[in-house]
């Protein structure tokens, strides 16, 4: 029993105990793809999954505090680069770079959707709402498996898009490193404990990804997109954090009654906390970056109009 749940003195019930049975050697997986929803086919990055299952789950298991390590050094690369940077009088050039990095992810994000939202949407239309986020059953699919642990692996690789922030000189704000910080050590914090929750993570993520590394590899391009763009994209993101703070937190709700409930205390807490935070943070960011320089402007365009209504009575 983990420190939390002796804390609060309730039980580890779950539905399934996959966390427990795939570092075991204590599963099968089917070539009858017919079975499960999505494309019937097995790409080759999911063979090889498919073939060392147990040495990923207890490398993730062993070796899941480096992503603590990796998000130091990246901390202290960015600001030691933005620090070298501020010395220069312009930023490196990198665009064909940029554009290439970002239809990179798109790309991949796209995958990542093609591959997992047909069983999300199975799930919602046959189990319901509920066990589209308390019951794992995507274990049960290697080629889901494969794309979660990809995604899991992706949240590092996605820190170089910091790296052309500092290097181009273009404003860093706090939101970003935050969340691809916060996100890189959650994610490879929870993959071996295969929450059900991962099914609404996973899925929100790669459909917004898929859009918004789009929109960032078009403007890249040189094409000026409107900024309602802009606006849809980072609502649809506080949408992703709301989704999230509500099933983490109902997730917990279980486990303090002794529900059963496919994820642990811990990710359950730790889940709750980061959406939580998530939410406040864009929030913060759509509050200032939208709602209060439009106020500005519209009390000026009134100020501007009261003072040429005067003149026109003086």
């Amino acid at each position: 029993m983990s420190l939390l749940n002796r804390l609060f003195n309730v039980d580890d019930v779950r539905y399934h105990y996959y966390y427990r049975d795939i570092p075991a050697g204590n599963y099968t997986w089917t070539h009858d793809f017919s079975k499960f929803p999505g494309l019937q086919m097995q790409l080759p990055g999911e063979a090889f999954v498919r073939q060392y299952t147990r040495e990923i789950g207890h490398a993730s298991t062993d070796y899941w505090h480096y992503s603590i390590y990796i998000s130091i050094g990246y901390i202290v690369t960015i600001f030691t680069l933005k620090f070298l940077m501020n010395q220069r009088e312009k930023g490196f050039d990198l665009k064909r770079e940029l554009i290439l990095w970002n239809w990179f992810l798109a790309a991949f994000s796209f995958m990542g959707t093609v591959r997992c939202l047909p069983e999300f949407w199975h799930v919602l239309i046959n189990d319901g709402f509920f066990a589209s986020y308390a019951k794992n059953t995507y274990v049960q699919d290697i080629r889901i498996n494969t794309w979660y642990w990809f995604f899991t692996i992706s949240k590092a690789a996605e820190l170089i898009d910091t790296l052309f922030i500092v290097l181009r000189k273009r404003r860093l704000i706090q939101l970003h490193w935050i969340h691809h910080t916060l996100t890189l050590n959650y994610s490879w914090f929870v993959f071996m404990d295969v929450p059900s929750t991962a099914r609404w993570m996973v899925n929100m993520n790669f459909i917004v990804h898929t859009f918004m590394y789009s929109y960032y590899a078009l403007t890249a391009m040189g094409y000026r997109l409107p900024r309602q763009v802009n606006v849809t994209l980072t609502t649809l993101q506080i949408v992703q954090m709301l989704f999230g703070f509500y099933i983490h937190i109902d997730c917990l709700r279980l486990k303090l009654m002794g529900q059963p409930c496919d994820v642990s205390m811990a990710v359950a807490v730790t889940g709750f906390s980061l959406y939580a935070l998530f939410f406040l943070l864009f929030m913060n960011f759509f509050i200032r970056t939208y709602i209060i320089p439009n106020s500005k402007k519209a009390v000026k365009a009134a100020m501007a109009k009261k003072q040429n209504n005067e003149k026109k009575f003086q």
